[in-house]
């Protein structure tokens, strides 16, 4: 049966969410205003997330690599989401050189809603708070109740819309009011607290400035440090404003005069339109209304109900447990990617062990998306979108699935999350992190969190990022390593094998004499070596091809005869040696026989015009740590050269000769 949050038949519906700036409180208001409606509603969200963190280190960052994440959006493309929730406000302010049509224009086809900017789309709606209207009550309250004449603004991003018209609106009301406004009163934020800078600007222009207007919460916090550094009392030497109504305003010193934009609300409004878009119910745009919230940081006495208290102080506690839980995996964080970057040696394990550790960090479901191949993505290079990627870990509680990789299911629009995977029957919500190192690019983790863990697990993603490259830096290595040891393997069969008999040659004879008698003191052995017969005479009569032949046909005789006993190798030329333990031959005697019968089994059947005779001598010893290996070759001449007596007087067939 269909239910409010799925098709006809069943299907739920599934919603991307567009949300930028995810470290500041605005953002996470929106999306747990989201996540509220979507699990009422029964409907999948998937929140693609602009996890910007430069502004935190400028400091210490040596490369700036925020640019990564402007393209975490385009991976919606894949993901194949039936709506998208765009909070543009809030990733306006990081995307460089494209304009909001032609980034609307990236997701052609998919319907959408859009926040904090308006749009005549037929495609999509919009839902946004009376930014002109709020900053206009703001405004007016410090003129007219506070009768303030020297006001200074710090406004947002000159391209965000919000920002454009809370401006305006300043601009307004300082006009009907008379008031002059000039550019050293005005200055232009980026929506983060790390403005200090241009606050400390607009007090050294104004330095009789009566008011701080700031275009959002997160800027006050700046306001606040600054002013209180030069020892203004906040409230009474100089008063400050905000637009947005956070959660830290009301616990700031003094508690935040400020806008209510309910971005709670916000968020669920635009998930309940996004459902209609789905279900094809009629849907139009909506502005809300924003309400002034006056406190002490304007000067005026608030008297606060004993309920308001008591929910301040509920509030505050709840905030001290969540740092208290932020701080405990912020330790045992480090400690889960040491585990995992100890199974950097096997990929297959590392995916696993992946799992596992998002597993005892208590998430109920997390994916991990690799693209086929790391991406390098310069900064100012054309970003070009993968038309995959591929789930190589799915976690579901305690059940890890790591996928082959020829087995990997992909996402590339037509096919995509909701096909790859679900939670079971009821809805999904994950958050996505990018997957980055620097310029190299890996693809998309995504977790069933809530949004107030976002900066743990955005830590963790860049932890895993860095795990990536290391892994890939394992791989290549071990392609390396392997290659290095099938080329050493070559290297060494050159230099321990005969080329044209495949048994050792002289340097691998010697290295295996020693080891040979290394691994058997005390034990009796015995010593080979053999001629080919009239090898010259081959030679001068059939060319050395034949002698070639005659060689390799007298290698693989005597290979045959010792090789089951011990160890045979050429030394060159027409001369053959070899090694066996006595306890595992035959009689010596019966040895040389062997080898005579060899050749003669070879004569009989051989088309070749000659035949092929092998002289043998054989001398015993014991193996020993001081061997005269040399001395011991001479001996085994010295019954060589008895042997080479008997051999044939010529090799060529149809000549009589004679024994000698």
């Amino acid at each position: 049966m269909a239910g409010i949050g799925s098709d006809v038949m069943g299907k739920k519906f599934t919603i991307g969410v567009l949300i930028g700036n995810v470290h500041t409180a605005h953002p996470k208001d929106l999306m747990r205003g989201i996540r509220a409606a979507a699990s009422g509603m029964d409907v999948n969200v998937i929140y693609f997330l602009g996890t910007q963190s430069v502004r935190f280190n400028q400091k210490f960052a040596l490369e700036d690599f925020d640019y990564q994440y402007n393209t975490v959006y385009d991976y919606a493309k894949l993901a194949k989401v039936d709506v998208l929730i765009i909070a543009y406000g809030s990733l306006c302010i990081f995307q460089e050189n494209e304009d909001k049509q032609a980034f609307l224009d990236k997701f052609a086809g998919i319907p959408y809603v859009l926040l904090e900017d308006a749009t005549d789309d037929p495609r999509g709606i919009y839902v946004m708070v009376d930014n002109y209207g709020g900053m206009q009550k703001c405004v007016e309250h410090l003129i007219i109740e506070h009768h303030l004449k020297h006001l200074v603004y710090l406004g947002g991003p000159e391209d965000n819309q919000d920002a454009i018209e809370r401006k305006a609106a300043f601009l307004n009301v300082m006009a009907e009011h008379h008031l002059p406004v000039t550019p050293e009163m005005m200055a232009v934020g980026d929506y983060s607290e790390f403005v200090d800078n241009l606050v400390e600007q607009l007090l050294r222009d104004n330095p009789d400035a009566e008011a701080i207007i700031s275009a959002n919460d997160e800027m006050t916090v700046a306001c606040y440090r600054v002013c209180k550094a030069h020892g203004l009392r906040i409230g009474k030497d100089i008063l400050i404003t905000g637009f947005d109504d956070v959660e830290r305003a009301r616990y700031s010193n003094p508690p935040l005069t400020t806008v209510s934009q309910d971005a709670y609300k916000m968020g669920q409004i635009a998930v309940e339109k996004a459902v209609d878009i789905c279900a094809g119910r009629p849907v139009e745009s909506v502005r809300l209304d924003a309400e002034l919230i006056i406190r002490e940081s304007c000067g005026c006495k608030v008297t606060r109900r004993a309920k308001e208290k008591a929910d301040e102080k509920t509030e505050l506690l709840h905030i001290i447990d969540e740092l208290r839980l932020f701080q405990h995996k912020s330790w045992l964080g480090p400690f889960l990617i040491r585990d995992l970057m100890q199974e950097a040696e096997n990929e297959k394990s590392f995916y696993r062990k992946s799992g596992e550790v998002f597993y005892h960090l208590g998430i109920r479901s997390s994916l991990l998306y690799l693209l086929e191949q790391p991406v390098t993505y310069e900064k100012g290079q054309k970003w070009k979108m993968p038309q995959r990627m591929y789930l190589t870990m799915h976690q579901y509680r305690e059940n890890i699935q790591v996928f082959e990789k020829k087995e990997r299911p992909y996402i590339d629009g037509s096919f995509g999350v909701p096909d790859c995977c679900s939670s079971g029957e009821d809805y999904f919500s994950y958050i996505s992190f990018l997957l980055i190192d620097g310029k190299r690019q890996y693809g998309l983790l995504m977790l069933e969190i809530e949004p107030e863990e976002i900066s743990f697990y955005y830590i963790l993603a860049l932890q895993l990022g860095t795990s990536l490259r290391f892994l890939e830096a394992n791989i290549k290595q071990k392609k390396y390593r392997d290659r290095l040891r099938e080329k050493n393997e070559v290297l060494n069969f050159i230099a321990i094998y005969d080329e044209l008999t495949g048994i050792y040659n002289r340097r691998g004879l010697m290295e295996s004499l020693v080891r040979f008698n290394q691994d058997n003191l005390g034990k009796k052995a015995c010593l080979m070596i053999a001629d080919l017969d009239h090898l010259k005479e081959i030679n001068d009569n059939f060319g050395h091809a034949e002698g070639d032949c005659a060689i390799r046909t007298a290698a693989g005789i005597v290979k045959e005869v010792f090789g089951q006993y011990g160890d045979v190798g050429r030394f060159g030329g027409d001369e053959f040696a070899g090694i066996v333990r006595y306890s595992e031959m035959e009689e010596k005697e019966q040895l040389i026989y062997n080898i005579h019968q060899k050749c003669e089994q070879y004569n009989e059947h051989s088309m070749k015009p000659y035949y092929v005779g092998i002289s043998v001598g054989v001398v015993e010893f014991v193996c020993e740590k001081k061997i005269d290996f040399i001395e011991m070759f001479k001996h085994a001449d010295e019954y060589l050269y008895e042997e080479k007596r008997k051999r044939r007087k010529t090799v060529c067939r149809n000549v009589n000769f004679e024994n000698s």
